[in-house]
């Protein structure tokens, strides 16, 4: 069996750049409610196959229609369960992109197309007009997917992008907005007033600082797309102590919740600014974000630049396996100690890869 690798692998004992998580840590209230769901043996039980009060309270935070909520082990669950719930005659993808689109594709026996982002000096672009060019020339139903805020160059395009993207669908074909770093921007995406034939999803671990919980969930305006959704998902998907947990702070803190998102966001803009001008520097180009992470790019090609970088303390992200990017690319997540980072890429590229 082929391996699956996501992302990189950082070797023991050094700084981790590569996984662009909220750099404010878990919220206090947070632990309150594993503590407590916990001490309720969540762990031991099956939980709710309807998650009914997982629904409801994520709908109420969010303002939405608690039916036509679909609960997700995180994100990413959404692809092979939109693969399987409405059976695409291709896949098309906006790159780069996150995902292991190819290998998802393939295992459910649909074709894979690309476009791609528009580079306009230190910005990457989504143009719709390239998705709609290239979804009018495929025959019969599509899957398109997009990342927004993009991972991994951070770019955000405005919610009227989106809604153009969706107006060139034919009947029958759908399209998957993934905002699962949204909380970090001050947009509000489109999830309260999605497009015909979308569905979008959210992400709680970013924002939450906890890849291990595995919580987000899908939504759309039609029942009908997350009724679908909502079939093929496994019944239970999302384990009962996360599920009971973020249930917990977000019916009883949705106050503190709500806080942590303004603080969460305020100091990412801060350390992003901070790591954007330590970064450029060094020597490397820095293209705009809106996220928790940097796309940048460098001289010297990685794996030496990976090489280098660990003899020195640190790890980023090679963002070479991504779609339309080299290994002169890396991804850098946005958190506390960029300036040692930046200083190791300084002497890497001085040292020409003679680390």
């Amino acid at each position: 069996m082929q391996e699956r690798v996501h992302g990189g692998r950082p070797p023991p004992g050094v700084e981790d750049f590569s996984n662009p998580l909220n750099p404010l840590g878990p919220p206090r209230e947070l632990e309150a409610a594993l503590k407590e769901a916990s001490t309720e043996a969540a762990h031991r039980k099956y939980p709710d196959y309807s998650y009914k009060g997982l629904r409801e309270a994520l709908a109420s935070y969010y303002d939405i229609d608690a039916e036509a909520v679909v609960p997700l082990a995180g994100a990413a669950e959404s692809l092979p369960l939109a693969l399987a719930a409405f059976r695409p005659d291709a896949l098309v993808t906006v790159e780069p992109t996150f995902g292991d689109h190819r290998v998802q594709a393939a295992g459910a026996g649909v074709s894979w197309a690309t476009a791609h982002y528009i580079q306009e000096g230190r910005r990457f672009l989504l143009d719709p007009g390239l998705v709609c060019s290239l979804v009018n020339r495929i025959r019969g139903r599509t899957l398109v997917v997009v990342s927004n805020p993009n991972n991994p160059t951070g770019s955000l395009a405005p919610a009227s992008v989106i809604w153009e993207i969706a107006s060139c669908l034919d009947e029958g074909s759908v399209l998957l907005v993934d905002e699962a770093f949204i909380d970090f921007t001050s947009s509000p995406g489109v999830l309260r007033n999605p497009p015909p034939q979308t569905i979008v999803v959210r992400s709680l671990t970013k924002i939450l600082a906890t890849p291990g919980l595995r919580v987000g969930f899908a939504y759309s305006a039609d029942k009908n797309l997350s009724r679908r959704l909502d079939m093929v998902r496994q019944p239970w998907n999302v384990g009962g102590l996360a599920a009971l947990a973020i249930e917990k702070l977000i019916s009883r803190s949705s106050k503190e919740f709500r806080r942590h998102v303004e603080s969460s966001r305020s100091l990412v803009t801060k350390l992003r600014e901070a790591a954007v001008t330590a970064l450029r520097a060094a020597g490397l180009e820095v293209f705009d974000s809106k996220a928790p992470y940097l796309l940048v790019w460098h001289r010297l090609r990685h794996p030496s630049m990976q090489r280098c970088l660990e003899a020195r303390g640190y790890y980023v992200r090679d963002a070479s396996s991504f779609p339309y990017l080299t290994p002169n690319y890396s991804r850098v997540s946005v958190r506390r100690g960029v300036e040692g980072l930046a200083s190791a890429f300084a002497d890497a590229l001085q040292a020409r890869g003679r680390c």
